[in-house]
């Protein structure tokens, strides 16, 4: 069991559980509360959703790491599981296996949508990951693209759920309709850019950090491409853009809402555990190209990570206290 959970990255599976938790009971929930509508997407098919997205997001680091046996053994050859604790054979299946059970789920959640297409999302998913992990994480740029991508996919799967279903329960839209979808949705598109650029970033740093086990196995990295100093440069410049977002979310949107307009509290939280870290981490990147350091860079946006979808608990609580104003 414990190589299985350390195969799957249960702490990662885990990260987009409570992410898509998030969206729903604590943007979701409250906007559509002080706005008096109703969540229309009923719970039963969030939990498939939900299970799809972590069946088959699983399913993909098993077959990721598959394909990464001769790499891991140079950059990570204490920690590889795969031909050593589990043969590769057993891998293969788990990984068909756990993509299977992810695909039903998103077959039932595309019946609780009443949208037919929804399934070409899991689908596609599932053909993205296994095409990364055998080709495209080789290339330039464009393995960490879609990674990126296909995190910024994970919260807005559910604010689509929820605004068709709204759309498919009403017979028209009226005002606190509008407001209320409008509102949830543009926070959670703040999110997901959110989760873009930083799984942008930290899959750059993750290649640092993996550049010997890269050059000899030929992965085309930016690093191996261009060098780690020139790297380095990239994920400053990465970081800037993610912290300007930061400070455009709120200035320019969150505090000319009604219910943030005399906040100060999530002025503290965005600037002391997103904001600084996420500057600090930009400049840290800019010096030296030793490997612990980009260790160190990997775990520490991994943690703003989380505390940025944790925000979600401060956003909901503001919405709630202030709906009457």
């Amino acid at each position: 069991m414990k190589n299985f959970l350390k195969l799957i990255r249960w702490k990662n599976i885990l990260v987009i559980a409570l992410t898509m938790m998030a969206m729903r009971m604590l943007v979701i929930f409250p906007v559509f509360k002080v706005y008096g509508i109703d969540v229309m997407f009923p719970d039963w098919g969030f939990y498939m959703l939900m299970l799809a997205t972590m069946l088959i997001a699983a399913g993909g680091y098993v077959i990721n790491d598959y394909f990464d046996v001769h790499i891991d053994s140079v950059n990570r050859s204490d920690k590889r599981i795969i031909g050593v604790a589990v043969p590769r054979r057993k891998a293969i299946a788990l990984h068909l296996w756990l993509s299977i059970f992810g695909l039903a789920c998103g077959v039932a959640a595309t019946v609780a949508a009443h949208r037919f297409w929804y399934i070409f999302v899991f689908i596609g998913a599932f053909a993205l990951l296994w095409i990364y992990s055998r080709d495209l994480k080789k290339s330039t740029f464009w393995g960490n693209l879609l990674i990126a991508m296909l995190s910024a996919i994970v919260p807005l799967l559910v604010g689509m759920t929820e605004y068709f279903a709204v759309a498919d329960s009403i017979s028209y839209w009226d005002i606190s309709h509008i407001r209320a979808v409008k509102m949830a949705m543009q926070v959670i598109i703040f999110f997901s850019f959110f989760a873009f650029l930083f799984t942008l970033m930290r899959e750059i740093v993750k290649d640092c950090e993996d550049i010997e086990g890269d050059k000899q196995n030929g992965v085309r990295s930016i690093p191996v491409k261009i060098g780690l100093m020139k790297t380095n440069i990239i994920v400053a410049v990465i970081a800037l853009i993610s912290a300007f977002a930061v400070v455009f979310f709120w200035f320019y949107y969150l505090s000319r809402t009604r219910f943030f307009m005399f906040e100060s509290a999530p002025v503290f939280y965005l600037g002391a555990f997103v904001l600084l870290p996420t500057i600090v981490c930009g400049v840290i990147s800019l010096f030296g190209t030793a490997k612990r350091k980009y260790s160190f860079l990997s775990a520490a946006l991994k943690c703003i990570m989380v505390i940025g979808i944790a925000f979600s608990i401060v956003f909901c609580h503001i919405v709630l206290s202030n709906g009457n104003i």
